[in-house]
């Protein structure tokens, strides 16, 4: 839960803020002024006040300190480009690796602080170390190759080093002069990584590609001074991808120009899909959604300073790039920046749509994602997320809201369950194992729907024992106008990763409990694992494994010819085909990011070729997309 510092009220916010912005012109202090012209870059008054009265509710706006800063050389022009390439490509066919974190660069120095009051005395001293170099500043950049077998980059010859190192030796003793920064220039061998943190197996794979790069292509090298928000160190920066009303006063706004600050130490929460994060915009800390956000690099949300020549203009234009200041990476382009390579601002990487991003995540080098035809018919898969779960679009609070004190359930809103199951347990149960809403019974049937208009021979239906995904499953074969021979296989190990069951694992329906709520399932077929095999200390590896021994088992159920639906969590859509295709597991930090942007009913398909390999094909129908609904008030119609 949230302190009651963090939490403060959505409404009241919205009533103050009608005079919050004049008082906080009026009345700010010289330290907000001057927290607020370096958070934007001294881009100017007009919006130094605007992010002044978005953080007129940050607990850390009258915190004493500076930000972070940092000094990078980046290369532009032919090499930029390539490197641009090269960041695209290498996301595309082995998925985000550490270099995709930032932008590609030459790290200078490490991050310091500096009093946000002493900012102008910093950049003074950059000023100064560079117009001392000045006549000695080099003609070209000499970068030489590099690879291992867990690190692919570019190192910078000391020749070429040397003059970085001059100017950031000058601007360390200046900047302790002029600002009382202690600046840490890098002392080791200068370099630029192409690739980090990879899967051994990706290994040749990035080289090859690495290898395209040609160091010795036409580059205009720059200095840029960065800062970041020192919340940044401790956190992951997620973007927003839905805007989201708050429903409680624990809820935090989300505007889809946002991004979101998450602490992994400290980001759970009691409600299942729900994380604890501080927006960039405002500084206020809230409950969010997660599946609203993705995460992205950090330096998205990095404001730009100033930027100076890092190798001898060869012409007037390049001249007149000199000293330039900028603003919020992520937010829009820099002023200045060199049209031609989309890498300038990191923006243009990193904002792909989610669709493509996925479908070139889960694609093979030598493997196009095909869509499926009925030529043929081989054995193929359905893997589908659940629908829309009441937990996560009413919070936690729906049980208190919807049942009264002796277990009686009450519809309080039209998207609420028409009714919901009796079970063993009672209410509580329903707590880590609630059941889906009504717009997602309609995705769901939708979905079915489309499944028979595409003429898709269902002969398989596999559950997770979860209610969400049963409910859908059921909701899927309504809509398909399914035979009743046709039941849900409920299947254990089919549930999510068990990882993220820090509770435990959910006390699920039993099958007699589903059969007599009306749901169709078939009572005959025995789960390849039953719960007492579920380990809630299970890694993310042995996730990979539990699922893809399960989709071996379904495959040599369903036999030739077999169409098989598997309706689980967003993370089956990944596992049930990712050893399948012939890839390995992704690590825990790839599988939350494919999970985040897994939509409810997001479907994918695999098929199998005449080969006998198996292949990720386009679903035989488009997505499912709408837009979110908020709580609405009929008294307020009737207001003054």
């Amino acid at each position: 839960g949230l302190s009651q510092e963090q939490s403060v009220s959505y409404k009241h916010r919205q009533r103050l803020a009608n005079w919050v912005w004049l008082l906080a012109i009026l009345v700010s202090s010289a330290s907000r002024r001057h927290k607020a012209l370096v958070a934007t870059g001294d881009t100017g008054v007009q919006e130094a006040s605007e992010w002044i009265l978005s953080h007129v509710f940050d607990p850390e706006l009258d915190k004493p300190g500076g930000r972070d800063f940092v000094v990078y050389a980046l290369p532009l022009g032919g090499l930029g480009a390539q490197l641009s390439e090269l960041w695209d490509t290498s996301l595309a066919q082995t998925g985000r690796n550490g270099a995709h974190k930032s932008f590609p660069h030459v790290t200078l120095c490490q991050f310091f602080k500096c009093d946000n009051s002493k900012v102008s005395q910093m950049i003074h001293a950059l000023q100064s170390a560079v117009d001392a170099n000045k006549a000695s500043t080099p003609e070209e950049i000499v970068m030489m190759p590099f690879a291992s077998a867990s690190y692919i980059g570019l190192f910078m010859e000391e020749s070429s080093a040397q003059w970085f190192r001059k100017v950031m030796n000058s601007f360390a003793s200046e900047a302790s002069k002029l600002a009382g920064c202690k600046v840490d220039p890098h002392r080791k061998q200068l370099h630029l990584t192409l690739a980090y943190q990879f899967l051994p197996n990706h290994q040749p794979v990035l080289d090859a590609m690495c290898k395209k790069v040609d160091p010795k292509s036409p580059a205009r090298w720059e200095l840029r001074l960065y800062s970041r928000d020192p919340r940044m160190g401790q956190s992951d920066l997620y973007r927003v991808l839905f805007p989201h009303t708050p429903r409680s006063d624990d809820e935090l706004e989300l505007t889809e120009d946002d991004f979101i600050m998450i602490n992994p130490e400290s980001s759970q929460t009691d409600s299942v899909g729900w994380l604890i994060g501080t927006s960039y915009r405002t500084g206020i800390t809230g409950v969010i959604p997660a599946n609203y956000v993705e995460k992205c690099p950090e330096t998205d949300g990095w404001t730009l300073h100033r930027v100076w020549p890092g190798t001898r203009a060869t012409s007037p234009d390049e001249s007149a790039v000199t000293s330039r200041s900028g603003t919020v990476v992520g937010r829009r382009q820099t002023r200045g920046e060199e049209e031609g390579s989309q890498y300038n601002s990191p923006e243009g990487l990193f904002s792909h749509d989610v669709d493509v991003e996925y479908a070139q995540i889960v694609k093979k080098k030598d493997r196009g994602v095909k869509r499926a035809t009925s030529a043929s018919i081989p054995r193929s898969l359905i893997i589908m997320r659940h629908a829309e779960r009441v937990d996560v679009t009413f919070g936690q609070q729906w049980l208190a809201y919807s049942f009264d004190h002796d277990g009686m359930y009450y519809r309080k809103n039209l998207n609420m369950p028409r009714s919901v199951p009796s079970r063993k347990g009672g209410v509580d149960d329903f707590r880590t194992d609630g059941p889906i809403t009504e717009m997602g019974m309609h995705q769901a049937r939708l979905t079915g729907e489309a499944l028979k208009d595409q003429g898709v021979n269902v002969t398989h239906v596999f559950s997770s024992p979860a209610l969400r995904c049963v409910q859908t499953a059921d909701a899927v074969l309504q809509g398909y106008k399914a035979d009743p021979s046709l039941k849900i296989q409920v299947e254990y190990g089919l549930f999510e990763w068990l990882a993220w069951c820090q509770h435990g694992l959910p006390k699920w329906l039993s099958l007699q409990e589903m059969t007599t709520f009306g749901l169709r399932i078939d009572t005959s077929y025995k789960p390849l694992i039953l719960p007492d095999k579920l380990d809630v200390k299970e890694r993310v590896d042995t996730y990979y494994r539990r699922t893809s021994e399960l989709t071996k088992h379904f495959l040599a159920l369903g036999g030739q010819n077999a169409t098989i639906l598997i309706v689980g969590h967003a993370g089956t859509l990944d596992a049930t085909t990712r050893q399948l295709v012939g890839e390995q597991p992704r690590n825990s930090a790839d599988l939350t990011r494919i999970v985040q942007k897994v939509p409810y009913c997001g479907v994918c398909a695999c098929e199998e070729s005449e080969s006998g390999s198996w292949q990720i094909v386009c679903p035989p129908f488009p997505t499912l997309t709408h837009a979110p609904n908020p709580r609405y008030d009929w008294r307020m119609i009737k207001s003054q």
